[in-house]
C-alpha cells in the first residue's frame, strides 16, 4: 500500500447473502456493508456502495474525512434514487497515521491497542431496528453525523464487523471478552476468521481487520480543487426506524 503498511484480514459466511466488503490497498480505504433486512432487494444497496464508493473518494474535494462524509451521501443519495433497499456501512480511511473512519447503522469498528478493545462507533438503533442507513431518507448532513479520527499507534489492530458477528439479542450478543478473545491471533487474517466463527446470529457474518504496522513517510491524499465549503454534520438524529 503506497505511504502506510497495513496488514489486513478478511473472512464472511454468507446466509441471506446481504453482506458486503471494501478492500482498496491502494487507496487506503476498507470498509463493511449490511444490506439491511425487511427492505426489499438491500443486497444491491450493499453491492453498489461498495463499488462507487472508493471512486468517489477519488474524485471529490476536500481533505479524507470530508472526501468520505460525501461519498456516503452521495451514495446514499443514489442508493434512495434508484430503490435498491437500504445498507450499513462503517469505513476507516487509513491515511499516514490516522484512520479517517464513518459509520451509518450498526456495522461496528473496534480498535484493539495493546489488551484494551474499544468499540469506536455506536450502533444507530437498538436490536433489529436501524434509526439510519443508506437509502433510508435523511436530511442533508444527518447520515454522516458519527464520524472522526483515530490517531494510529504502530501494533493497533481495527476491526470491522456487521452486526451477524456481534449480534443483536440475547444469547446471541458477543461479551467484549469474546470479542477480544477472538482478535487475539497474531495475524489480521486469523483474527478475521476467529470473529466470524465465534458469531452466534444466524445472519450473513462480515469481518475488515487491520493491523497498522507504522508509516512510511506518507502524505495526505492530495484534495481534488475545492468547489466550495462542505457541508457539517449536524448532532440531531431523525427517528427513522427499519426492521433489521
Amino acid at each position: 500500500m503506497a505511504g502506510v503498511r497495513v496488514a489486513v484480514g478478511t473472512s464472511e459466511l454468507r446466509i441471506h447473502g446481504q453482506d458486503r466488503f471494501l478492500v482498496d490497498p491502494e487507496l487506503g480505504l476498507f470498509a463493511v456493508f449490511d444490506g439491511v433486512g425487511g427492505v426489499e432487494g438491500s443486497e444491491r444497496a450493499a453491492e453498489f456502495a461498495a463499488r462507487e464508493l472508493p471512486h468517489l473518494c477519488r474524485r471529490l474535494p476536500g481533505e479524507p474525512l470530508e472526501r468520505l462524509a460525501r461519498a456516503v451521501e452521495a451514495v446514499g443519495s443514489r442508493i434512495a434514487a434508484l430503490g435498491l433497499g437500504a445498507t450499513t456501512v462503517t469505513a476507516v480511511w487509513v491515511v499516514g497515521e490516522a484512520g479517517w473512519w464513518l459509520s451509518v447503522g450498526d456495522s461496528r469498528l473496534y480498535l484493539l491497542r495493546g489488551r484494551e478493545l474499544v468499540q469506536v462507533s455506536r450502533d444507530q438503533g437498538e436490536g433489529n431496528l436501524l434509526d439510519s442507513a443508506l437509502g433510508f431518507p435523511e436530511p442533508d448532513g444527518l447520515l454522516t453525523r458519527q464520524r472522526g479520527r483515530l490517531d494510529l499507534q504502530a501494533g493497533d489492530r481495527m476491526a470491522l464487523v456487521t452486526d451477524g458477528v456481534t449480534g443483536d439479542f440475547s444469547p446471541d450478543v458477543l461479551s467484549a471478552e469474546e470479542l477480544a478473545g477472538a482478535l487475539s491471533p497474531s495475524s489480521a487474517q486469523m483474527a478475521a476468521e476467529a470473529l466470524v466463527e465465534v458469531g452466534r446470529k444466524w445472519d450473513d457474518r462480515t469481518a475488515v481487520v487491520l493491523d497498522w504496522l507504522g508509516p512510511t513517510g506518507a502524505q495526505a491524499p492530495a484534495p481534488a480543487p475545492r468547489a466550495g465549503p462542505g457541508r457539517r454534520p449536524s448532532d440531531e438524529a431523525g427517528d427513522r426506524r427499519r426492521p433489521r
